[in-house]
């Protein structure tokens, strides 16, 4: 017959184990969503050797780009109401 510890041992493995299982499939899982960003930032990596710039001056510039775009926007939407008129 089996002692109270060996008891509460088993149980403690049984849980570990568990949690072992757990955390092999969230590898796995991080592993297949990895492959992924991993080409991402390959690919913007390849993108920033390719302009001879530094990263300041590429965030300024993405900054810049973003502004404009919500200006666009903004336009669009008062032209679509009426109140502004960009063409005649």
């Amino acid at each position: 017959m089996k002692s109270r510890k060996e008891k509460e041992l088993e149980a403690r493995e049984r849980a570990l184990k568990a949690r072992e299982e757990a955390v092999a499939e969230r590898e796995e899982a991080l592993r297949k969503e990895s492959f992924l960003t991993t080409a991402v930032r390959e690919k913007k990596e390849e993108w920033y050797d390719k302009v001879h710039l530094t990263v300041h001056q590429l965030d300024i510039v993405i900054y810049v780009v973003i502004a404009l775009l919500v200006i666009v926007g903004i336009l669009i939407i008062l032209e679509a109401a009426g109140i502004f008129k960009i063409a005649g």
